[in-house]
């Protein structure tokens, strides 16, 4: 799938104490050309909001206040990376009506699950700072944020490693008639994630219900990138030649790499 896409870029909440520390993620914004790298092989949703942040890039949804995706290129790790920044707050850049608050989640139920993964991302303060914006933020199980979602998570970086440099793209879907938490938060009723390994052409995919699984279960859950797209209104690595793209897409892999 192709079209035009019309990128804002918008620089992410400053935070003191920014270092030069190299692992995962590296800087791949260009606030003055108004480029994302983490968006060079297309923007998934022109959303109501598309954000680009020091490691990833983000498309908010106001009415859902979630993000629909988010997008980031890992490297392979050359050094630790900087310690978990923990420091959970709004968005600024989401318009007030539609922000997210630490208070949303307040109940007994759901944790507060990141999209754009905080271990991944932490090649800076900065950067894993801005992992723990709420627009980064759904509800998600316990079972599931610690244990199928983390399990993922963790191959995404084994996989970064294993082979250079992949794209990350993921996001939640919801149902009609979604449960909420908070002022108005929905609970998402599954999860997507794409990983794209660019050198070799080629991409995993996964479809994963939101309940309590475990990493051991993620064979069950392969799908392919069409079948994302089809699901959930994106049009992914859309800056791939149709050839290529069409031949990426419509793979749906046995087994994880």
């Amino acid at each position: 799938m192709k079209y035009q896409v019309l990128l804002t870029a918008v620089l992410g909440l400053m935070v003191s104490g920014c270092d030069d520390t190299v692992a995962h993620t590296t800087a791949h914004t260009s606030p003055s050309s108004g480029q994302c790298s983490h968006l060079e092989y297309g923007t998934p949703k022109q959303s109501d909001e598309v954000l680009c942040r020091e490691g990833y890039a983000l498309g908010y949804n106001n009415q859902l206040k979630s993000a629909e995706w988010v997008s980031y290129v890992l490297d392979k790790e050359t050094s630790p990376g900087v310690p978990r920044r923990n420091d959970f707050r709004p968005d600024e850049d989401i318009p007030s009506a539609y922000r997210t608050t630490p208070e949303d989640y307040r109940e007994p139920v759901y944790s507060k699950g990141h999209l754009a993964n905080s271990e991944s991302i932490d090649r800076t303060r900065r950067a894993n700072s801005e992992t723990f914006l709420m627009s980064n933020m759904t509800p998600q199980l316990p079972g599931h944020n610690r244990a199928i979602w983390k399990g993922l998570e963790n191959r995404e970086r084994k996989w970064a490693n294993d082979r250079g440099r992949v794209l990350v793209l993921a996001g939640p879907g919801y149902s009609a008639r979604p449960k909420f938490i908070g002022n108005n938060v929905p609970v998402p009723d599954e999860y997507w994630k794409v990983i794209y390994d660019p050198a070799l052409e080629e991409a995993i995919a996964f479809i994963i219900p939101h309940k309590n699984l475990k990493t051991a279960q993620l064979n069950q859950y392969l799908s392919s990138v069409d079948e994302v797209e089809n699901r959930f209104g994106l049009d992914l690595l859309s800056s791939l030649n149709d050839a290529a793209e069409a031949r990426v897409e419509r793979m749906k892999l046995a087994r994880q790499w």
